[in-house]
């Protein structure tokens, strides 16, 4: 990991002599379905590297997160999305959910993530119903249905899902394991013969198009995720406002970061920061050390709180923030409407 992003190459740039009987495929593949159903745990599995943080709380990924699988014959730019859920009045829960449906356009495959543990549910029926490529006047792309969380699963019961699937339209039905990493390679190997032929986007040395200072706020999002309970997650946000490295230079690279976690209330500020501190400094070492980790180099991390009321009703924070909120459009009504 290089310590800034490179800007993805342009079209046929760079591109390498490719073998003339077996042309080279590209394209961007949308990974889209309900919260929690491990689409951000199978992006990591198939760079073989975190690129997106992971809990066990529904939400996680709040905006579009690209990941670049590059193999000798093709070039597979996955783009992982937040859960599409009831977005509710929220502005912030409203762009997750929009961002998540237009990340779906413009792609030259679709990822649908069904939750093996759950199975097949009537709110996936209607989100599928209302992708881009299923919706009047557009073309239809190639859609997977991704039956994840088998290894969970008795053979019967994965049986019986796909089963239940067969009467939806799509191109393949594929169960796997995101976490054990069963059938993945399977999938990989199926999909460049339904991408089109084309360059290679990004250099092979370049995974995504997140710049570091995304993957450091992130990290300490997942710590706070992790250590705090019930719904506190959801009123919080991370804003980072040092990520440098400290000068002079000493033998030892260090880097300061410094970073404030947003609240939207004053009771919930003192949840982060815990009895004399005890929650911020639990949170601020475990983000240090995987952060550590990531980078290869010794981190002086320091954590702000600061209440900001309703920071997820404010467009300029939210876009601030990194969060993208789309313009208000003719289509997005039925988006925001419930899907279960």
């Amino acid at each position: 990991m290089t310590k800034r992003a490179a800007s993805p190459s342009s079209p046929g740039k760079g591109a390498q002599q490719e073998s003339p009987t077996e042309p080279f495929k590209s394209g961007f593949i949308a990974i889209a379905g309900q919260p929690n159903t491990g689409k951000s745990t199978f992006l990591n599995a198939v760079l073989k590297r975190k690129v997106a943080i992971v809990t066990p709380k529904a939400q996680t990924t709040r905006t579009r997160i690209l990941g670049v699988c590059h193999r000798p014959h093709s070039q597979m730019i996955f783009l992982d999305t937040p859960g599409i859920h009831r977005p509710g009045g929220s502005l912030f829960n409203k762009a997750m959910v929009r961002t998540a449906y237009d990340a779906c356009r413009d792609v030259d495959a679709i990822l649908y993530f069904i939750d093996g543990v759950r199975g097949v549910q009537d709110a996936d029926r209607t989100i599928l119903t209302r992708l881009p490529q299923a919706r009047a006047g557009e073309q239809a792309v190639p859609l997977f249905l991704v039956l994840n969380k088998v290894d969970q699963l008795a053979e019967a019961k994965v049986f019986a899902h796909l089963h239940a699937l067969q009467d939806l339209s799509c191109a393949a039905v594929i169960p796997l394991s995101a976490l054990t990493g069963y059938n993945v390679d399977h999938l990989l190997r199926v999909l460049p013969a339904h991408l089109p032929e084309g360059p290679r986007y990004f250099p092979e040395d370049q995974w995504t198009d997140q710049p570091e200072e995304f993957f450091a706020a992130e990290v300490i999002r997942e710590k706070l995720f992790l250590h705090l309970q019930k719904e506190l997650p959801y009123a919080l946000a991370v804003r980072l406002h040092t990520f440098q490295p400290r000068t002079p230079v000493t033998d030892k690279e260090v880097w300061d970061m410094e970073a404030t976690i947003l609240v939207e209330r004053e009771s919930q500020k003192g949840i982060v920061i815990g009895r004399k501190g005890s929650m911020l400094k639990q949170v601020g070492s475990a983000a240090r050390l995987e952060l550590e980790r990531i980078f290869g180099v010794s981190i002086f991390l320091q954590l702000w709180v600061k209440v900001r009321k309703d920071w997820g009703e404010d467009v300029n924070m939210l876009r601030d923030l990194g969060y993208p909120v789309p313009e208000q459009s003719s289509g997005d009504t039925e988006r925001d409407a419930p899907i279960g």
